[in-house]
């Protein structure tokens, strides 16, 4: 496993213990020791990053505002094959799959596909996604990843791709060849959704961003998070310049009402290619 599997990995088993702890369909099966342990050594040294303003979210909150952000945008979009790129432990691919009959491929890097077919295996879930939900091996920094995606993606009339939890890793140039490639695989039409972070909202977003910054430091065991935009335009520009016709935020307060109170510098973008 190379160091960039690595620094991904600690947030999968992390992720997927906050939406057991939410309560979210199906995230019972993906709740793992390491994931318990994450969290709960988290929240012993770092809850009080939360403290700072009523309106700085914990992190928790900031990683329900953007799960749940990405829910509420495919429900709107109502997509009939939704491809996640590292996609982890999530549990979004088997409740799309068996709750609302979409074809759903979770696409990683090898140490995590395997560790996902091992959890659907263990917990008799192979036999009921089957025919529905998918786990494929790729890099999405590889060369041929735009073509391997336009390939995949074949057929589907409201494609869907999702990064949730992904783009902030890498550094813009990266960040950019993963966009090219999204939207070269949506060259048909389609829709992006990705969480993106920015330096825009004033002093009280700018402290957000750096204490959530410094919380994921902790919750990734020192790897941390990359740079951000520097604002809405900055990320408008990201899109148009990687090929995406639109690009608009997705609404937080009609995502989580009842978090509307909380100011995240990171937003849900749904980038959109048209045909």
């Amino acid at each position: 496993m190379t160091d960039r599997d690595a620094r991904i990995s600690p947030t999968a088993h992390y992720t997927a213990y906050v939406w057991h702890r939410l309560r979210l369909p199906y995230a019972e099966h993906f709740a793992t020791p390491t994931g318990r342990t994450l969290f709960w050594s988290f929240r012993a040294v770092g809850e009080w990053l939360a403290a700072a303003s009523r309106t700085v979210p914990s992190m928790v909150q900031y990683l329900e505002l953007r799960h749940r952000a990405i829910e509420h945008a495919l429900s709107e979009i109502g997509p009939d094959h939704i491809l996640e790129i590292g996609a982890g432990l999530s549990r979004r691919g088997v409740t799309w799959a068996l709750d609302h009959g979409v074809r759903y491929t979770e696409v990683d890097l090898p140490h995590m596909v395997a560790a996902k077919r091992d959890v659907l295996a263990r917990r008799g879930l192979l036999s009921r996604v089957s025919g529905k939900l998918t786990q494929e091996q790729k890099d999405a920094l590889s060369s041929d990843f735009g073509a391997w995606l336009h390939e995949r993606l074949a057929g589907a009339e409201r494609p869907v791709v999702i990064a949730e939890g992904v783009l902030g890793y890498f550094e813009m140039p990266e960040r950019e060849r993963i966009a090219r490639s999204i939207a070269e695989g949506l060259a048909g039409g389609g829709t992006f959704l990705c969480d993106l972070r920015s330096n825009e909202g004033g002093r009280t977003l700018a402290v957000t961003s750096e204490l959530l910054k410094g919380a994921i430091w902790l919750v990734t065991r020192g790897r941390g998070a990359a740079e951000n935009f520097r604002d809405e335009a900055d990320v408008r520009s990201f899109f148009a310049r990687t090929g995406f016709t639109t690009a608009e935020p997705v609404p937080t307060e009609l995502a989580t009402p009842h978090l509307v109170q909380l100011r995240s510098p990171a937003r849900v973008w749904r980038g959109e290619i048209t045909s």
